[in-house]
């Protein structure tokens, strides 16, 4: 649907009415293109499609677009394409596929959930992008192109009202207040009761409140020079993000038994929990985006990005309206993120009878200042740590200190607490930075012109990536839950790892080079072949005492395809396959044990190799029909990862509880019980995952779309009758392929009514989405300190109107 829906919404039509074919102009490889010329497996939907479909974050993408999968856990972002994508759930690691918004990156996977509003189109690039893209684009980019100031007074207002109380208002005007100037201002707000409740407390779970405005104004110095400056805020607080009970983690083993089982809500989507599930997030942006044309053949774009975010994410690890007390673990967490990035670059675009492309330099700095604690509650903790800390043996850095050595004014600045307050268990503040500079480029040659080569182009590239990361963890730790009789203090600082510390710095440096062969025979088709390398530069995370920095992922990619417009362009066929390897695939879990109660695991999957199909198509028969989908088959596999599986009942210790003993305990589901093989448990039963496949990587994906004008006239205007068909075949979540971490293959049902006015002007609509109320989750986590698994959802089923006017 991606393909075809996107020719509704184009910036240039240069196509025939008889078929309803209309060029869609895309940006992907930084220059403008019809998308039927870029030898990329990309798909573009325009800003009509993203409203007629309802589409308002990234996560309704996928319905859009077979070969992405989106899910998102502990407030943040999971965006996987073919196999490739976000496998940590700590923030501070980078993300898989890149996310771009009028050419600048967006870091975070927790900004990624952030909604879309004004959109002129969004650009899905598959595959690795390492020439164009360069960072964290290994498994593609998503590139978000807002609607820009117009030369003409323009505008919108739309309107949606639907069931769960949702009213979603949009507007935007634009136009010029001088010869030199044009302005664009556009704001959007979302409200929604939640699709479930807290049965214990009675408050919401998962509902939304989110505002947003972007104004933006484009300075003419010439015909052939122009600024654009863009300043965008977002604002979010609500009660989601949080996961919801999936299933008990160890079925069948008492010492592991969920900790509030009393307090656990019966239906899925309701929640229980000690405080209301909540997500309060400020966002602001401000890019400033140069162009300058000063010949036919050169030109120059320079974009400059700041963007300010801060999150916090509140949520009760046990799932459970239970408050827990001693001697069991308190369960509140508050994570918060305070992220500052900004970035630079630089382009030069040529453009001669025989060579065309761009080159460019870039820059990209980050300082991240999360922050995550886990207690009684998000604002203070049990009355008993005051003592705790005054008197239980503290361990500085690995080295014994005197009791008391950490204060409770300390305890409390790690905490986010005010001075005096009794702080949670464990607090923890991270300071993660990034610093990246790159190189890149790519050219086309027209090996016609240049060597009489009919109809081939050959197309070389490349990107140098220069990358310095540091993490520390400063953190303090109250063993045993806190239990002052039998606990200590652990403290970890910001001292080199080499002292004891949590301190450590890492530089990362590479070469990701492009190379493909395009033939033209025709202005109907294209065949094209080509060899990309990915890069994603290794990373820190968040975690009490860690010192880890992973090593980078690298991928080698090879990919096939054709773009084909036959029968009198009614039929619009393209196709891509790929094969790729990519090594070091950094991934993220945690189990149980350790001094938290829980142990962080961030390490690197040896390697990891997939192949796939994908197919995007439109069918224009008549006039009034039109038809259209998508279907991606997807073979991702581990090759080689060696792990420790956290649902291991033998790789989980907890305090108070005795470890394996021959004799004195030899419950074969203990502690350190001998591992499956016999073996001896010597730091925990590691498991060979080879032949697994990837997480979050559906070997079927698939999408069906149709509309049918069933009113035509000049006068009454255009009725439109639409459906659409999506579905996903059976979703691992984890690299452990079980599907008590995993969803059912399923489909899902959309439809609409849509009323267009005969001046286009006035549309009205009805709709409906998950017609069937088909009940999927879209990501599961299995929560250690709970001993649950937890699951966020995909939307039920949901059906209103919209109203829209456009002038």
């Amino acid at each position: 649907m991606a393909l075809a829906m996107a020719h509704t919404a184009v910036a240039q039509d240069n196509g025939s009415a008889d078929n309803g074919y209309n060029e869609i102009i895309v940006t992907a490889q930084k220059r403008a293109q019809s998308l039927q010329d870029v030898s990329v497996a990309v798909s573009a939907i325009g800003a009509d499609t993203l409203a007629n479909a309802g589409i308002s974050n990234l996560q309704d993408m996928q319905q859009l677009v077979p070969s992405v999968t989106f899910g998102n856990d502990f407030n943040q972002a999971k965006v996987f394409i073919r196999g490739v994508g976000a496998n940590t759930s700590t923030t501070g690691s980078s993300t898989g596929v890149a996310l771009h918004v009028d050419g600048a990156y967006v870091a975070r996977a927790e900004a990624q959930l952030t909604s879309l509003f004004d959109v002129e189109r969004v650009e899905v690039l598959r595959g690795p992008q390492g020439s164009l893209y360069g960072r964290n684009a290994v498994g593609g980019s998503i590139n978000i192109i807002t609607a820009k100031p117009t030369d003409r007074l323009s505008g919108y207002a739309r309107l949606s009202y639907g069931n769960y109380q949702a009213l979603t208002t949009e507007a935007a005007v634009s136009g010029p207040v001088a010869d030199w100037l044009r302005l664009r201002l556009a704001a959007k707000s979302e409200v929604r009761d939640g699709y479930g409740k807290d049965p214990f407390n009675n408050w919401d779970v998962d509902d939304l409140n989110r505002k947003m405005v972007r104004g933006q104004a484009q300075i003419l110095f010439s015909e052939k020079a122009d600024l654009l400056l863009s300043a965008e805020y977002f604002r979010q607080d609500d009660n989601s993000g949080a996961v919801h009970y999936y299933g008990d983690a160890f079925p069948g083993v008492a010492r592991l038994a969920p900790l509030g089982p009393a307090g656990i809500a019966t239906k899925p989507r309701d929640l229980g929990s000690d405080e209301p599930p909540s997500v309060n997030t400020k966002s602001q942006s401000y890019t400033a985006t140069f162009n300058w044309e000063f010949s036919d053949a050169f030109s120059i774009t320079n974009v400059a990005n700041y963007r300010d975010f801060k999150t916090q994410l509140i949520q009760d690890l046990d799932i459970s309206a239970v408050v827990n007390r001693l001697p069991t673990a308190t369960t509140v967490q508050t994570r918060t993120i305070n992220s500052k990035q900004w970035s630079n670059e630089f382009q030069v675009k040529y453009d001669s009878d025989i060579v065309n492309g761009v080159v460019g330099l870039y820059y990209f700095g980050e300082h991240q200042r999360p922050r995550d604690q886990v207690g009684l509650t998000s604002s203070y903790g049990m009355a008993s740590n005051i003592g705790f800390l005054a008197t239980r043996p503290t361990i500085i850095d690995g080295k014994v200190a005197a009791p008391g050595s950490i204060g409770l004014a300390y305890a409390d600045y790690l905490c986010g607490f005010s001075d005096g307050v009794a702080p949670n268990r464990v607090c923890l503040r991270s300071r993660l930075n990034t610093e990246a500079w790159a190189a890149f480029g790519q050219l086309n040659f027209d090996l016609e012109k240049a060597i009489g080569l009919n109809n081939l182009t050959l197309k070389l590239g490349g990107r140098f990536s220069h990358e310095k990361v540091s993490t520390a963890n400063m953190s303090v730790v109250m063993t045993a839950n806190a239990n002052p009789a039998v606990g200590s203090v652990l403290a970890y600082t910001d001292a080199p790892y080499t002292e004891g510390g949590t301190y450590r710095q890492k530089t990362f440096k590479d070469f990701t080079p492009e190379i493909g062969l395009n033939w033209q025979p025709n202005g109907n088709t294209l065949l094209y072949y080509t060899y990309s390398e990915g890069f994603k530069a290794g990373s820190g995370e968040n975690a009490a005492g860690s010192s880890t920095i992973v090593k980078p992922e690298k991928m080698k990619n090879h990919e096939v395809g054709a773009k084909l417009d036959l029968f009198d362009r009614m039929l619009t066929l393209n196709l891509a396959g790929y094969w790729y390897k990519l090594k070091d695939l950094q991934i993220n879990k945690t189990i149980g044990g350790g001094p938290t109660g829980y142990t962080t695991i961030f390490e690197n999957a040896a390697r990891t190799e997939a192949k796939g199909v994908e197919i995007e198509w439109m069918l224009r028969p008549m006039h009034r029909v039109r038809l259209s989908g998508g279907l991606s088959y997807t073979d991702s596999k581990y090759k080689d990862f060696l792990t420790l599986d956290p649902l291991d009942p033998r790789n989980v210790s907890q305090p108070g509880q005795p470890a394996y003993n021959p004799v004195t305990n030899p419950d074969p589901t203990a502690f350190g019980a001998p591992c499956v093989d016999g073996s001896a448990n010597v730091g925990g039963c590691q498991i060979q995952l080879a032949g697994n496949r990837t997480r979050n990587s559906p070997k079927w994906s698939y999408n069906v779309h149709g509309e049918l004008d069933l009113v035509d006239h000049s006068d009454m205007g255009t009725v439109t009758l639409s459906g659409d068909m999506s579905g996903k075949s059976t979703i691992y979540f984890t690299e452990f392929n079980r599907l008590s971490e995993g969803a059912k293959a399923f489909t899902l049902f959309d439809a609409a009514l849509r009323w267009t006015s005969n001046k286009e002007d006035v549309t009205a609509s009805l709709w409906i989405k998950n017609i069937a109320d088909t009940l999927r989750a879209s990501s599961t986590f299995a929560i250690s300190t709970g001993r649950v698994i937890g699951a966020t959802w995909l939307p039920p089923r949901t059906y209103g109107f919209t109203l829209g006017y456009r002038y």
